[in-house]
């Protein structure tokens, strides 16, 4: 019984975590403009970063989306 409960939990927050995961997508994109006034940066802090090769990811075009600037600021943070 408790082995039941203790996958049900584990499902529960896998769950969670899905959810969580699935209602930051699709929010747009941005700009370096945008993506460096997100982040609380500025554009030359964001060019610096790509130049060594780091850094939030980019599209070919050159935009952002929010989902990997907020992944970047979380990693960033730790």
């Amino acid at each position: 019984m408790l082995e039941v409960q203790f996958e049900l939990t584990r499902l529960r927050e896998r769950v969670e975590q899905l959810e969580r995961r699935h209602a930051r997508t699709n929010r747009g994109r941005t700009n370096q403009r945008g993506a460096a006034q997100y982040l609380g940066r500025s554009r030359e802090y964001l060019r610096q970063l790509h130049l060594r090769g780091e850094g939030p990811r980019r599209a070919a075009d050159g935009s952002y989306s929010y989902d990997d600037l907020d992944a970047f600021a979380e990693q960033d943070a730790a």
